[in-house]
Parts: C-alpha cells; structure tokens; sequence
C-alpha cells in the first residue's frame, strides 16, 4: 500500500514538473516563419533547410509566409509565440539591425525579444547597371550621373534595406544628389533596370549575379569585405575608392524565453543542417554563402552590424519614421 502510494506520488510530481515548463515534443510540429513572400532565392534556402531538420529533429517543420510591414508582421508573430521551440523566425538583416533604427512602432525589440541561433548563410549588396547606362566601373557611374542629373535614381529592394542605405551613402560620399526610387523587391525593379527606367539599381550580389553573369546587367561594385565569390571579377566598393560596406544575412531567431538546452539543440541542427555538402552547393548555386554560425557568433554579427548601419543612418539624415 506504501509503495503504491510511493509510487503514485513520484509519477505525480513527474507528471507536474513536465507539464511547468515549455516543451518541444519531439511529434509537436517546428513552424519556421518567413516574413517575405514565397518564390524569392530566400525562401527556397529556408524549405530546403527545414527538409533537413525534419529529418535531424525527427519532428515535422513548415514554413510559413507571414508577409508585411517589410517583415515585421512575421517578426511579431514570433516574439509573441510560446518559447518552447516549435516556432522560429527566419529573418532578414533588416529586420534585425536596420528597421529598429528608423521605426518607432517596430512592434518589437531585436535584442531583448528574440534569442539568436544560427546565421545561416550571407551575401552583400551590389551596385548594377543596365545595358542602357553606359559605364562600366564606379568611377564612371559617378561621372555620368554627374553629368546626367536627371537620371541620377537609383532602385533598391525597398525602404529600410541595407541596399536603400547603401545607396544613401554612396550618394553622401560621392557628393552626388541622387533620387531613391523603392521596389517590392529586386525581381520588380529588373525590368525597369533592363529597359533603362532606372540606371542604376542595388541589391544583394545574390539576387543580380545570375543576370550579371548572362550579360543581362553588369555589376560595377560589391558592398562586401572582400570581393564576392560569385563574381570574383568585380571590385569592392571600397577598391574603387568608396568606402561602404553593406552586409546582407539570414539567421534563425527563437522568442524570448526559449529555453537553453532547446536553442542549443536547434542550434546544432540548423548548422548541421547548413553544412551538409548537399546543402551548402544548392546553397551556391543561388549566389549565397553558407556559414552556419553559433548562436553566440550570431549576437555579435547582430550587434557590429546595428552598430555600423547606426552611423550610416545618422549621417545619411533619413527622417525617422513616426
């Protein structure tokens, strides 16, 4: 009779200690949330990824497309979830360093609501011409937007991107007074830039290199550290004498909240996952590098490059949005 109630009790207390913290069972499905439409070179990396951690997690995982606001919409979707792994966010650079400097109702804070896991792959921005702007390296586009005010525009993927602060800040460095003109994305600005609407247009060297590299435009100059594997022919910017660099990522983020032993486990599926020899290669092959970072990594990536685009923001004098 002792040992029955013994018994129950253990199984009980089990039971109650189980039940009093976040779990992420192993049957319970991972939604990967990805806060930009379907289609894009990103998305095809984060459904190639999660087919991979199906597999490691032994769990099922999806992605969904919660799009708007730039990606703020998807991002507060995720801080507001439970912190017990079964939702993460798949965010941009963006989202992370950039947006929290120009919006008051962000909706959330990059630092204190999400916890870093892994930064998965990498590219930078890229400055490309159409096949109707007659230059062919930086020197030469400031000299013929110079000399062409009227075509002095530039298009980027949207406001708030790393490309649309580049562009500010080659504008500011090169003295030149250039007019921004957004897109909803770099597949909207192509044809625009092909048929010689806008001459110039910035983005992430991923998302021009396939056109670049069948003539369709050029890329005069990446935004990198070092010059781009993909297009190892083209300079930097700061190899043509303007200093900027312009960082562009994707990482995994968890809510707040969310236990250590899970962000560590899924930590080391999502750079398992990133490293796979198959992976990596499909990876390439749409103009990213993989790098499959530690959580810890990802925090100081984070906090250099807010830190960085803070000073462009400033200089640049881009009115804070209320």
């Amino acid at each position: 009779m002792q040992t029955h109630s013994r018994r129950a009790v253990l199984v009980g207390l089990a039971v109650s200690l189980a039940s009093s913290r976040p779990a992420a069972a192993q049957d319970q499905t991972l939604r990967i949330v990805f806060p930009f439409s379907a289609g894009g070179a990103a998305d095809g990396i984060v459904r190639l990824l999660a087919e991979h951690l199906r597999s490691s997690l032994g769990r099922p995982v999806i992605v969904e497309n919660i799009v708007g606001a730039g990606g703020r919409i998807g991002a507060r979707a995720v801080k507001d979830a439970q912190p017990n792994g079964a939702k993460l966010l798949f965010a941009s650079n963006s989202q992370m360093t950039l947006q929290p400097l120009i919006y008051h109702d962000l909706g959330y804070d990059a630092f204190d609501d999400f916890i870093p896991i892994s930064q998965t792959v990498r590219s930078e921005a890229a400055f490309a011409v159409g096949g109707q702007t007659p230059v062919h390296s930086i020197k030469e586009l400031i000299a013929w937007l110079a000399a062409n005010p009227t075509q002095a525009l530039f298009g980027s993927p949207g406001v708030g991107t790393g490309p649309h602060f580049a562009g500010l800040e080659f504008a500011r460095l090169s003295g030149l007074r250039l007019r921004h003109a957004p897109y909803k994305g770099t597949p909207a600005a192509l044809p625009d830039l092909l048929a010689g609407r806008i001459p110039l247009h910035i983005a992430m060297t991923a998302e021009l290199v396939a056109q670049h590299k069948s003539g369709a435009v050029r890329i005069l100059a990446t935004a990198g550290a070092d010059r781009s594997p993909f297009v190892p022919d083209v300079a930097t910017l700061r190899e043509s004498g303007i200093e900027i660099e312009a960082p562009g990522w994707f990482a995994f983020y968890a809510p707040a909240g969310t236990p250590q032993d899970i962000v560590t486990r899924l930590e080391q599926a999502i750079v398992a996952a990133t490293n796979a020899p198959e992976v990596r290669e499909k990876i390439e092959k749409v103009g990213y590098l993989p790098t499959g970072t530690t959580s810890d990594a990802l925090r100081k990536i984070q906090r250099a490059d807010t830190e960085r685009w803070a000073r462009v923001v400033k200089a640049s004098g881009f009115a804070v949005a209320p």
